[in-house]
């Protein structure tokens, strides 16, 4: 019902497919039939949500995208299609009837059903009736279909699934940062052989594709894929008051670093900072989700957070979060 979270609501009469938008209002509920209510990233709310990503630390927590939570009425469910991510499906009140059919990719027809992206009904290979508690993993490109058995609650861990462009057009503006102006393409021997007028051969094409290849093997920093890793969502919001006691990473941000040998380079709001090698301690706490203790840091160390906090990357924990 509040403006800044991302809802909405699937709802089916018959076959026709409706989805609806939030913000919702009380009477947005007031429905019959069969309906679902899917909230995004509500581990960004609620503490309790967020320990979930904790049942999934065997893959890199920078790979973590949200964990979406659906209410769904008897029967009820968002109708097939398949993602181009993987997901953890989780279930929490209720039962869940799953059906898992084949692999689709690109050339898969899609329905357009009242705003919605479905595909047409398919033969399940694999059905499964979750209970409390049950978690079904769908690989990304699988076709699947869930339908609620009475009320039911499901809580999906979806994973990033980071597109070639954005990836491309980062790592292209990377390089282009580091080029010369007055750096042209040379010819070397793609002039080898004769061509006919207005003729570009093969050689030459190639010669100007390895050019652009070696400029990127040459140029191109470690730091633009985390950068655009750890580019958040929203907004942070500045902290104007003391930093409080403990502090934690904000729900809204995302915080990586690799290791570079002499230092730790860390990433936050999508740019790099470098840090050093007795810091993996606390910058790791951080990224667990855990809080921690200022009274723990040196000098340094706390006007590095305090600067964050100040920024509003980290914030103090609410009741129930981990130390």
């Amino acid at each position: 019902m509040e403006p800044e979270v991302d809802s909405r609501i699937v709802s089916r009469r018959g076959k026709q497919w409706q989805l609806t938008q939030g913000p919702f209002s009380d009477d947005s509920f007031e429905r019959t039939g069969e309906w679902s209510l899917l909230v995004q990233r509500v581990d960004e709310w609620f503490p309790e949500v967020a320990a979930l990503r904790g049942c999934v630390d065997f893959i890199p927590s920078w790979r973590m995208d949200d964990v979406m939570v659906s209410y769904a009425t008897d029967g009820a469910g968002v109708g097939p299609h398949f993602d181009q991510y993987d997901v953890f499906l989780l279930q929490g009140a209720g039962k869940r009837h799953w059906k898992v059919g084949p692999r689709c990719d690109h050339t898969t027809p899609v329905i357009e059903s009242g705003g919605l992206k479905l595909i047409e009904e398919f033969e399940s290979s694999q059905t499964y009736v979750l209970e409390p508690g049950d978690v079904l993993y769908v690989p990304p490109g699988f076709a699947h279909w869930g339908s609620a058995v009475g009320e039911s609650m499901t809580f999906s861990l979806g994973f990033r699934a980071t597109q070639m462009t954005d990836l491309v057009a980062r790592l292209s503006d990377n390089v282009i940062e580091s080029l010369r102006e007055d750096l042209l393409l040379e010819d070397l021997d793609s002039l080898c052989e004769q061509s006919r007028p207005g003729e570009i051969t093969p050689q030459q094409i190639q010669n100007a594709q390895g050019a652009v290849v070696n400029a990127i093997d040459a140029l191109a920093s470690e730091d633009w894929f985390p950068e655009l890793l750890s580019e958040a969502p929203v907004e942070p919001i500045p902290q104007a008051l003391p930093m409080s006691d403990r502090v934690m990473l904000s729900t809204h941000q995302r915080l990586l670093w690799r290791d570079a040998g002499d230092a730790l380079i860390a990433y936050l709001g999508g740019e790099a900072q470098r840090l050093e090698p007795v810091d993996e301690h606390w910058l790791a706490t951080l990224c667990s989700g855990r809080s921690l203790s200022t009274a723990s840091l040196d000098t340094r160390q706390h006007d590095i957070l305090a600067k964050w906090w100040l920024l509003g990357f980290v914030e103090e924990p609410e009741l129930g979060v981990a130390h």
